[in-house]
């Protein structure tokens, strides 16, 4: 049976600690942070950091589907009809929301759009109507708890999921 303590043991060690060390710290990518607020504080030899905001993350592209990061961000367009030539851009503010959620079209609305809330779960919890000849809508989440839910429209057979957080 062979010492640990030879220098050749000690050497393979060494180098063994020294090549995971590099493996693992190489692998670490910096995280860049959109912010619209931070701080430091010390106080008693506790010091805390904080940032108001979200790491930048690319946005990504599978064929019809783009993913873009954000709180805003546009979960999924199902586009089915090719014939649709006039696209309506939707807004949808503030983002996280408190009671109240505003759906902006850049146009009016010429049919109606059916709207669905669900939870994080899946579980519908609410359901309404965006009427026509409008180019602006509020909807109530005064009643639904904090949380992380998925507002869908529905235009026959179009469908847009926005992310929406519920504070």
């Amino acid at each position: 049976m062979s010492e640990i303590n030879t220098p050749e043991m000690k050497r393979l060690i060494i180098i063994l600690i020294t090549m995971f060390y590099f493996s693992t710290t190489g692998a670490q990518n910096k995280q860049e942070v959109i912010a619209s607020s931070g701080g430091f504080k010390v106080n008693g030899g506790i010091s805390i950091s904080w940032t108001l905001g979200e790491t930048i993350i690319p946005a990504s592209k599978n064929g019809n589907l783009v993913l873009i990061p954000g709180f805003q961000e546009m979960m999924m367009i199902t586009k089915v009809e090719e014939n649709i030539d006039v696209q309506v851009h939707i807004k949808v503010f503030p983002n996280p929301a408190g009671e109240i959620l505003n759906i902006q079209f850049d146009a009016l609305v010429e049919d109606e759009i059916d709207l669905t809330i669900v939870d994080f779960e899946g579980v519908l919890v609410k359901k309404d109507i965006i009427e026509t000849a409008i180019t602006e809508k509020q909807v109530d989440l005064k009643n639904l708890p904090p949380g992380i839910y998925f507002l869908r429209l529905t235009k026959g057979r179009l469908v847009n999921v926005y992310k929406v957080v519920k504070l």
